[in-house]
């Protein structure tokens, strides 16, 4: 009876043991995968942040210009109130 019993435990440490190896290849495999999606995502998180800053820069160009052009517009008015020529106001 011991004899049949531990060869029972013994196959039942044999088969949670081949299991668990079993698993942990894939949970290996897994880690790896997510590794790199993690990687990718921080690469792609950094490239995002690059690029945000270069649209803020561009932004701010751009409100600095059509400030400029209004500058301009008011200035090109003036002159032309000054010549006694209308000015048409959008």
């Amino acid at each position: 009876m011991m004899s049949l019993r531990s060869k029972y435990l013994g196959s039942l440490v044999l088969a949670v043991g081949l299991l668990v190896a079993g698993c942990g290849q894939e949970m290996k495999k897994e880690n790896e995968q997510l590794k790199a999606q993690a990687a990718t995502l921080q690469k792609e998180n950094t490239d995002l942040k690059a690029e945000t800053v270069a649209l803020k820069g561009e932004n701010e160009a751009m409100k600095k210009e059509l400030d400029e052009m209004k500058a301009k517009m008011e200035q090109m008015e003036q002159q032309m109130k000054a010549k006694g020529r209308p000015v048409k106001k959008k």
